[in-house]
């Protein structure tokens, strides 16, 4: 696809700045670094009056990998859930164009002026094959880069469409420059949450209250979810009970999933995952609003399960509605990492459009004579509309 884009100089910056080697402000993450607030290099803010270019806009090939190891700005969104390794765009092509092996992520990249710009990874969640968005970059030396992120953006919308996706996902810091794009793009915030962390999992005992997650717990999850999420954040996110479920064969060689969960007669009061990758464990936690003693059991028993596998840091999301267990992770050791918004774009909406077929009804009902008028008082005649009146 290819799409005239217009390019904004950066407004500080002359061509073969010094400066362009230092790069200017912004949020996204480096490969390789853990510091949500690396510089990114040469971004730029978007100028309507710069030079236009033609974009070829395309999924990844093999004669693009050498071209993406030239490019420096990357920002890795979907923290923490991405994995800095698999959102390499290099190896994440690779394990795309090799045949036979499905992937679960896709890649376009956007080609201009005889070089490749910019690209957009997105991944396959196993949920209703929803899309996440979980990285972009560009190489646009003094130039904008949101131009050509947008245009990705949008071919990747068009292409999800194209295989069935009603929804996609992006977790973007307020002040990303992929923001902005995002939003042209038709990507709308329905919450946004902070992310804490810690650095390791000190040793402690698991509270008596919690137990562990069975088979026979989804329905009863799901119906804590729905009691504490706000209802747009349900209609956003459209998880079913099965989102609870633990997938079997857990925990083989030290990673997988693990969940806890205290009950109240026949509810429960609250509830906690853990996802455990190669580089991180990421903790979910929620609770009703009045039960703060259920959050800090659920905490507690996480964190000693935790204690017994090797160390690495913990991660756990607290969304805007979930305040009040800040203090009780700040208690355990959390510090604050990141804020963003999380964001959803519809590649389809529902529409309610008015019926506009009718249906006829025929009924076969005889001409009164002059002498004649209807009525109900007296029996029939023999004739269905009328009765005999004598005048």
């Amino acid at each position: 696809m290819v799409n005239p884009t217009r390019f904004g100089a950066h407004p500080h910056l002359p061509a073969h700045s010094p400066r362009d080697e230092e790069g200017s402000a912004g949020m996204g993450v480096a490969h390789g670094s853990t510091d949500p607030h690396v510089t990114l290099r040469q971004a730029a803010s978007f100028d309507e009056d710069g030079p236009r270019m033609q974009l070829d806009v395309r999924r990844v090939r093999w004669r693009d990998l050498l071209s993406l190891t030239h490019i420096e700005q990357h920002i890795l969104l979907d923290q923490p859930r991405r994995h800095y390794r698999q959102s390499e765009p290099v190896a994440a092509s690779i394990r795309v164009l090799l045949p036979g092996i499905p992937a679960p992520q896709r890649v376009f990249v956007a080609c201009g002026d005889d070089r490749l710009m910019g690209y957009a990874l997105f991944r396959e969640a196993s949920l209703d094959q929803r899309w996440i968005l979980e990285a972009v970059g560009a190489a646009m030396g003094v130039y904008a880069a949101e131009p050509v992120w947008e245009e990705l953006m949008r071919h990747g919308i068009v292409a999800a469409g194209l295989e069935g996706v009603k929804r996609l996902y992006a977790r973007i810091p307020p002040s990303s420059p992929v923001r902005s794009a995002a939003r042209r793009c038709g990507f709308v915030p329905y919450a946004n949450e902070d992310i804490y962390v810690a650095a390791v999992a000190r040793p402690r005992s698991p509270m008596r209250r919690a137990r562990t997650q069975r088979p026979a717990d989804l329905w009863a999850i799901h119906q804590l979810y729905t009691a504490v999420v706000p209802r747009q954040v349900q209609y956003a996110e459209a998880l079913t009970s099965e989102s609870w479920a633990v997938p079997r064969g857990r925990f083989r060689g030290g990673y997988g999933c693990q969940a806890w969960l205290v009950e109240e007669g026949h509810l429960i009061g609250g509830y906690a995952r853990v996802e455990t990758r190669p580089d991180a464990h990421v903790l979910d936690v929620f609770v009703r609003p009045d039960r703060q003693d259920v959050a800090e059991d659920l905490i507690e028993t996480a964190l000693a399960r935790l204690a017994n596998l090797p160390a690495r840091p913990i991660y756990c999301h607290v969304r805007g509605y979930q305040m009040e267990l800040t203090s009780l992770l700040e208690a355990a050791g959390f510090s604050h990492f990141i804020s963003q918004d999380l964001h959803v774009k519809y590649t389809t909406s529902p529409s309610r459009v008015p019926a506009v077929e009718s249906v006829v009804f025929t009924a076969d009902v005889k001409e009164p004579s002059a002498n004649r008028v209807p009525t109900f008082l007296q029996g029939s005649s023999g004739e269905p509309s009328s009765e005999t009146v004598t005048g």
